[in-house]
C-alpha cells in the first residue's frame, strides 16, 4: 500500500474550470482538484475522472481526480479525509453521488 502523504497546493493560473487548490500524492502522482460548490460557477464532472462530494459544515465541495491512472479509491478517500481534517471537519461524509442542488452540477 502506498504511503498516504498528501500535499495541499495552490493553483496559480486559474480559470473558471479549474479549482483554486489541489491535493497531490507524490508516490502515485495522484492529483485531486478541489471545487467549492457555491453556485457561482457550475461544476462539470469529466467522464474519465473520479469524483467525490463532501459536505463540510454548511457547504458542499467536489473533489475530482486529474489524470486518473487507476489509483486505488482508498487512496483518493484518504486524501479527501486528510483535507477534511485539515479544514477542521474530520467527520465529513464522502459520497460519489452529486448533491441535489440543480444550480451547482451540470
Amino acid at each position: 500500500m502506498l504511503a498516504a502523504t498528501f500535499q495541499l497546493l495552490p493553483i496559480y493560473k486559474n480559470n473558471l474550470r479549474t479549482s483554486h487548490q489541489y491535493l497531490f500524492h507524490r508516490r502515485s502522482n495522484l492529483r485531486i482538484n478541489i471545487y467549492p460548490l457555491t453556485g457561482a460557477v457550475a461544476f462539470e464532472p469529466k467522464n474519465n475522472e473520479v469524483q467525490y462530494y463532501a459536505r463540510m459544515f454548511s457547504w458542499w465541495i467536489a473533489f475530482e481526480t486529474e489524470g486518473y491512472r487507476q489509483q486505488p479509491h482508498a487512496l483518493i478517500q484518504k486524501g479527501i479525509k486528510w483535507y477534511a481534517g485539515l479544514k477542521m471537519c474530520p467527520n465529513a461524509l464522502l459520497s460519489q453521488s452529486a448533491p441535489e442542488h440543480q444550480n451547482i452540477i451540470k
